[in-house]
């Protein structure tokens, strides 16, 4: 650890450079009366040193000594050049004024052209947002070793990230969260979850992301934690670029590798139908009870038993993207697009250990008595595939529409060997478990955008938006072999299961299809002030409606091997100790004398539902001298609907709920620099569909069942927000807030006590309250420092701290009545040093991540509950840039500490050495050298 902490000083530590000359100054609109020109650009020809001013119009550009043709720009307006002459150490001043020139004014009166990606302009935009928000560009998310959303989204402030996918903000958990993608709804990813998986988004592909921490009536409903807004990338010029990069992780790397047999088309991200149950395959399970029958058709399901060894080869990624203007005939209008594709097959292996416990009351004292110790040896491959395509079309300066498209494919092979003992069931033995597995997902998003102003006072914008996603889990097989530990022979036996089940010669298929259209508009009215002429006089009302229709269908099916009571023990004896290469081949597959298949699967397992939401607002603002009041009421009416089995008994759960949601918002502008806002607005969490459905899934790597709660509610947010902001500079802000929040019917994930498996599911609990405090401060040297290594460096620095409690009223069966909230953080802790200096190239970040110790699923006095405990995260990045070419060299969680989950077994709402592991691993270091071309 020391040598890698010094390399990355040393690194730093090489970034010093010669004294430089300054040249400043300020950018007018010549069409605006010469008010500052903010997110013009000034560049130094035939270089990549360029700068966009502040808000204030303001620049300042650093260049070594010598001639040079400054470039002064901006979208829509003329282009003007100038000489320049600078010395060592110099600092002149250039004010300019750009305007229209030869195009029309309406041609140019473009707003939302303007570069949204850079950090100076995230900051302006949360600078003049109505709500509490938090942002992240993709000129920051580019600085660090982040390849996906969720890894770049957890610098932001009160973030943290949960199973290296679903984001979690202040302390909350995922499900509290709702995600907009392009405005439109996105949809819930996960089979078993209401979450949106943010690896899913290539870094590449995004131009921004916000998360609005407190409501609005113009925006959803269904948030607590955070509404996480995510655009995708626009196009401003014509571009080509090709970027290829390639991973070392430590543990994984060069090292053996576990597989079964794969598809021809696994290194596309999909299966090719090796895995599916054969076309004709009875739906009705009664015919797999003839034996002949069920031989014929097990024999049409591959032997595909016996993992075969590899090596873990570096993980490799390449994506292209192309950015072009297209001329018109009609220079009035304006047609930009951007594609991008890129492609990724990464490797992961580990080492895990799984345990469970349960305490035992005979005593006076509870004593947790270890169930189950097993060690994994977890193998995974993964590939993906994604495609972007965002289309913009200007008709005039008034009418604009764009088209964005993002496409992934993810298929991911994965391998668990298990060793160890099960004292509960099988005392003196060995187990060997294993479990093959293929998981296949697709997910298409679209939407069409609009906005058309009407006139200066009125202006309409709609979305129309659909989501399409195929979950497949294809063949997923499970099986258990033992070996008595007085035993002298070193061969292992099948466990023959009396009946079929998800744990023994098993083989599970599910898929899920589910489709979701949305739609909205949205009109702005503004209302002059007679009295003042100041932009800011202007009354804005708003009103609009919002409606999301989502369906799903979802299927799974499980079957196991069983010998029938027609073979003699001696053959039985003979089939439960063959080789994984061969006992379940056809020669041992037969009606009379060896194994047959059987399904285990019931009407349960399957289920269909669909939700309509319908939604309406009204709302103002209304700007008194340094007062901006801001607030409305939204309506949605939900009606959610689960068609099911409880078992063999048809379940239909449905749901209608109409909410009403207040907001209220009103900020307070001291001057330029200083802003304080206070926040009231109601929201809803509503359940998932998977969270009600009956259904109930073995997850073998966590040894734990999980099924749906159909008597699941809805829960009721009352949000408070309390905030001081600071800009002090360009690209400078510290903000200090307080929250609190208070929950009726919160839901939780935890573990009732149903058998002595450990299970897992969602429920509500009475009331709930979190209240808690949050920092921001980033800070650039520039002013401090005004010349050489010090003046290019910047901090990021945001902490979050978060206190709840539940309060369980009657429903605290065996545990206590009041705790934390599952999945709470009581602190989180992000910080960055970075590096950036556009004129040698280089630019470095050195990144900090921690959260506090947090409930992962809430237990009672016979299952305790389970805490994920706090961890120490460091990433660290150095990029050199020569022209068209980039070079980055990245390492990713540098400390490589534990992921751990303790069980409370002492039951005293923390973690300390009287309690025990439950799940416990490490991925490893990851290096990564990327190389980034643009033509």
């Amino acid at each position: 650890m020391k040598i890698k902490l010094l390399l990355i000083l040393i690194f730093l530590t090489h970034f010093a450079q010669a004294q430089k000359g300054t040249v400043n100054g300020t950018i007018s609109d010549k069409d605006a009366k010469n008010a500052p020109l903010p997110f013009a650009n000034v560049v130094v020809k035939g270089t990549t040193n360029s700068v966009t001013t502040d808000e204030k119009g303001k620049y300042q550009l650093k260049v070594e000594p010598g001639s040079y043709t400054l470039v002064f720009s901006f979208v829509g307006y003329e282009t003007i050049e100038e000489k320049v002459t600078i010395k060592a150490g110099e600092t002149i001043t250039i004010n300019k004024t750009l305007g229209s020139g030869s195009y029309k004014l309406e041609d140019v009166v473009i707003t939302t052209s303007r570069r949204k990606n850079t950090e100076s302009a995230v900051l302006l935009e949360t600078k003049k947002a109505k709500q509490v928000i938090s942002a992240i560009s993709a000129e920051q998310m580019s600085k660090g070793t982040d390849g996906n959303a969720a890894q770049a989204i957890q610098r932001v402030p009160g973030v943290t990230i949960n199973d290296g996918k679903f984001v979690m903000v202040r302390g909350l958990s995922e499900r509290y969260n709702n995600v907009l993608i392009n405005g439109a709804l996105a949809p819930s990813t996960e089979v078993d979850r209401r979450t949106f998986s943010f690896d899913l988004l290539p870094v590449s592909t995004l131009e921004k992301m916000t998360i609005g921490k407190s409501g609005a009536a113009y925006l959803p409903g269904d948030f607590s934690g955070g509404l996480i807004s995510v655009t995708t990338t626009e196009n401003f010029s014509d571009f080509t670029q090709v970027s290829s990069s390639l991973g070392f992780r430590s543990n994984t790397t060069l090292e053996d590798y576990w597989q079964t047999e794969g598809s021809a088309t696994d290194i596309l991200g999909m299966d090719d139908g090796f895995r599916q149950l054969p076309s004709g395959f009875p739906t009705n399970r009664d015919v797999l009870n003839i034996n002949s029958e069920s031989v014929r058709y097990a024999n049409q399901l591959p032997n595909n038993f016996n993992p075969e060894r590899g090596t873990a080869f570096f993980n490799t990624g390449i994506s292209f993207s192309l950015g072009r203007k297209i001329k018109l005939k009609d220079e009035s209008k304006n047609l930009r697009t951007i594609n991008m594709i890129s492609y990724s097959n990464s490797f992961q292996n580990y080492n895990k250990s799984v345990n469970t416990f349960i305490n035992d009351f005979t005593g006076q004292t509870n004593t947790p008595q270890q169930q189950r110790d097993f060690d994994d040896r977890y193998y995974s491959n993964e590939v993906r595939l994604s495609v972007l395509s965002n289309w913009f079309y200007r008709y005039n300066a008034k009418n604009k529409i764009t088209f964005k498209n993002l496409f992934n494919q993810i298929g991911e092979n994965f391998t668990t060997l298990r060793s160890g003992f099960d004292f509960d069931q099988r005392p003196g033995q060995l187990l060997n478990n294993y479990e093959f597995g293929y998981s296949g997902r697709r997910i298409l998003t679209s939407q069409f955008n609009g906005e058309h102003k009407i006139n200066d006072r009125n202006t309409v914008q709609w979305v129309l938006g659909g989501n399409l996603i195929k979950d497949i889990l294809p063949d997923l097989r499970r099986f258990r072999t033992f070996r008595n530990l007085n035993s002298t022979t070193e061969n292992f036996t099948m466990i023959d299961p009396p009946s079929s089940n998800p744990f023994d010669t098993g083989r599970f298929y599910s898929e899920l299809n589910e489709t979701s259209v949305n739609a909205g508009v949205d009109y702005d009215l503004k209302i002059e002030n007679k009295s003042s002429k100041s932009e800011a006089s202007t009354i804005l009302l708003k009103t609009g409606f919002f409606g999301d229709y989502k369906s799903r269908d979802f299927s799974a099916r499980y079957f196991s091997y069983l010998i029938p009571g027609n073979v003699g023990q001696e053959r039985k004896e003979e089939l439960i100790n063959l080789p994984l290469t061969e006992i379940f081949s056809p020669a041992n597959v037969s009606a009379s004398n060896g194994w047959v298949l059987r399904e285990g699967s019931n009407q349960s397992d399957s289920y269909k539902a669909n939700n309509l939401l319908a939604a309406g607002y009204v709302y103002g603002e209304f700007p008194i001298q340094k007062f901006l009041i801001t607030g409305g009421v939204r309506v949605e009416h939900n009606r959610l609907e689960v068609d099911g089995f409880q078992g063999i008994t048809p379940l239909l759960v449905q749901q209608p709920i109409t909410s009403v949601l207040p907001s209220f918002n009103v900020s307070y502008t001291l001057n330029d620099k200083n802003l304080m806002r206070v926040a009231y607005s109601r929201t809803v969490n509503r359940p998932e569909f998977r969270e009600i459905a009956p259904f109930l899934f073995y997850d073998f790597q966590e040894d734990t069942e999980v099924d749906g709660n159909s008597s699941l509610t809805t829960a009721t947010i009352d949000n408070f927000d309390l905030r001081y902001e600071f800009y002090p500079t360009k690209g400078e802000t510290a903000s200090l807030g307080v929250f609190y929040k208070r929950f009726d019917n919160p839901i939780e994930f935890i573990l009732p006590v149903v058998s002595q498996q450990r299970r897992m599911r969602y429920s509500n609990s009475d009331s709930a309250m979190l209240y808690g405090a949050e920092l921001e401060v980033r800070k650039s040297f520039k002013e401090v420092f005004k010349n050489g290594f010090l003046s290019d460096l910047s901090i990021n620095l945001n902490a979050s701290y978060i206190f709840s409690e539940v309060d369980l009223g009657n429903r605290a069966l065996a545990q206590d009545r009041k705790r934390a909230l599952q999945g709470q953080s009581p602190y989180v802790i992000n910080a960055a040093l970075g590096y950036d200096n556009k004129e040698n190239g280089w630019s470095g970040n050195l990144i900090y991540n921690r959260f506090g110790d947090r409930i992962y699923a809430v237990g009672g006095e016979i299952f305790p509950t389970i805490y994920e405990i706090a961890r120490n995260q460091m990433d660290f990045t150095i990029a050199k840039t020569f022209k068209k070419t980039t070079y980055k060299l990245g390492l990713s969680n540098i400390l490589n500490e534990k992921f751990q989950f303790f069980q409370d077994s002492n039951v005293d709402n923390k973690i300390n050495n009287s309690d025990d592991p439950v799940f416990v691993h490490r991925t490893g270091v990851l290096y990564t050298f990327n190389v980034t071309y643009k033509f």
